[in-house]
Parts: structure tokens; C-alpha cells; sequence
């Protein structure tokens, strides 16, 4: 049975914030955007609400997800953004990091894990699937 993507539960958004900090701090314009804003094809409309950190000057897409993000699900938008020019990142719990490799395998993105220590949101290092 499939999970339907729900965007937005406790934590994420301190993900989100933590990322956007890290881009900053190196100077780069990076902005919280839903991934439905920018993909060019259709996906579903949970996944469409899904946020991801754009860092401009670099290019990057790193797209959050959740414990209840059904990986394959991002297929399309790894596509989509690859063909953008975006090098593209899936933030996923570390608890699934396996689960998104087996998903994402041989697709044009890299894999990281995320995690909390106690009040702190750490970052593993880029994998590819």
C-alpha cells in the first residue's frame, strides 16, 4: 500500500531552515520554493507542495522529505529538474536513506541524509543512488 506525500510535519521545517542557513552562510541566494513551482511536467499535487531549497547561484535543488514521502514518487521532478540544469539533492530522513537508494537508483540526483541530535538538525554526506 502506497503512503500519500503529506509536505509539512514537525521537523521539516527546521530542515528547511537549517539548510537555508548553510547556503547563506556561504554566500549563496537560497529560498524556500514548492517543488510544484518548479517542475515542468505533472506530479502529484502532494508532492507538488513538498519544499525545496533553491540555491541560485549554484543551482542547486535540494528537495525535503519526510518519513512519509514515498520516494519514487520524485522521479519525475528529478527528471524535470535535471533537465533544468539544477543539480538536485533528496533530503531524506536517515532512517530511510536505503529505501531512496533502492528508489532513486540510476537517477540524475545524490541522496542526504538528515537527522536530529537532540535540538540540532545534522546533515550527512552526498550519496549517490
Amino acid at each position: 500500500m502506497a503512503m500519500a506525500v503529506q509536505a509539512s510535519l514537525i521537523g521539516i521545517e527546521r530542515v528547511v531552515d537549517q539548510a537555508l542557513a548553510i547556503y547563506r552562510a556561504h554566500l549563496d541566494r537560497a529560498v524556500e520554493v514548492p517543488l510544484g513551482d518548479m517542475v515542468d511536467r505533472g506530479i502529484g499535487v502532494d508532492a507538488a507542495r513538498l519544499s525545496v531549497v533553491a540555491a541560485i547561484d549554484n543551482r542547486v535543488a535540494e528537495i525535503v522529505i519526510d518519513e512519509t514521502v514515498v520516494c519514487g514518487q520524485l522521479i519525475q521532478s528529478v527528471w524535470s529538474l535535471a533537465e533544468q540544469g539544477w543539480t538536485t539533492t533528496i533530503v531524506v530522513p536517515a532512517a530511510r536513506i536505503g529505501e531512496a537508494h533502492y528508489a532513486l537508483r540510476g537517477l540524475p540526483c545524490r541522496l542526504q541524509a538528515w537527522w536530529e541530535e537532540g535540538s540540532t538538525i545534522c546533515f550527512g554526506a552526498y550519496e549517490n543512488p
